[in-house]
């Protein structure tokens, strides 16, 4: 989620261009069509195959293991939420605060245009906490968006927008868990965990700053 630079073997895993390129693309679809209608545990690669109209063995050359197969999940779905963004949020004078707005704009989006992407991550999260292997891509997918989310943190306490009285790494592990409870709380809670999040994260002096701009309008 968020705003970030999009590298450019995401770009072309999504849109590859060698016939190659978009048959495994085709597999990683059917993939994940498979887990958003039947769950992690009705994964199996001859489910896929069959789904994408291509014999076992062709599977195998693409993904040789099941675990080949998940992990290449893991980069598909990654590639997703790195290029798959909600409207970006007016500027409000600080680039923290519209960071943290992104990510609610984002789970908007996908809450409402591909909740098949939040169907599928909270069937890797479950299946993560039995499945140690499992466990290792859920961390590996969740590696770039957290340390995206550490930076907002820093740098909104460095320059004032957030509050300083909260430990960091403990402000980092509570906006975490919000931004991943968007999915299960529903679209129409989502301002209102949004207005909440603002209420705890903000600074008293940025939330008097706009608060007079309020008034103003």
């Amino acid at each position: 989620m968020g705003d970030q630079a999009v590298p450019d073997w995401f770009r072309l895993l999504l849109e590859p261009e060698d016939e190659q390129g978009k048959k495994r693309l085709l597999l990683l679809e059917c993939a994940f069509d498979v887990i958003a209608e039947v769950g992690f545990e009705g994964l199996r690669t001859r489910a896929v195959a069959a789904r994408a109209g291509v014999n076992i063995a062709t599977l195998h050359y693409y993904f040789p293991s099941k675990q080949d197969l998940v992990e290449g999940l893991a980069q598909f779905i990654g590639a997703k939420f790195v290029t798959i963004h909600g409207p970006k949020p007016e500027p409000s004078g600080y680039p923290a605060l519209d960071r943290l707005r992104q990510e609610f704009s984002d789970g908007r989006h996908y809450f409402k245009h591909e909740p098949k992407m939040l169907l599928v991550m909270q069937e890797f999260a479950m299946r993560g906490k039995r499945d140690p292997e499992v466990q290792k891509v859920v961390e590996q997918m969740n590696f770039h968006w957290r340390h995206g989310i550490e930076h907002m943190v820093n740098d909104g306490m460095l320059d004032g927008t957030f509050s300083k009285d909260m430990d960091p790494e403990a402000m980092l592990a509570m906006l975490m868990s919000i931004f991943s409870g968007i999915a299960l709380a529903g679209g129409d809670k989502i301002g209102e965990i949004e207005r909440c999040t603002e209420s705890w994260i903000l600074s008293d002096k940025v939330k008097k700053q706009l608060q007079r701009r309020g008034a103003k309008k």
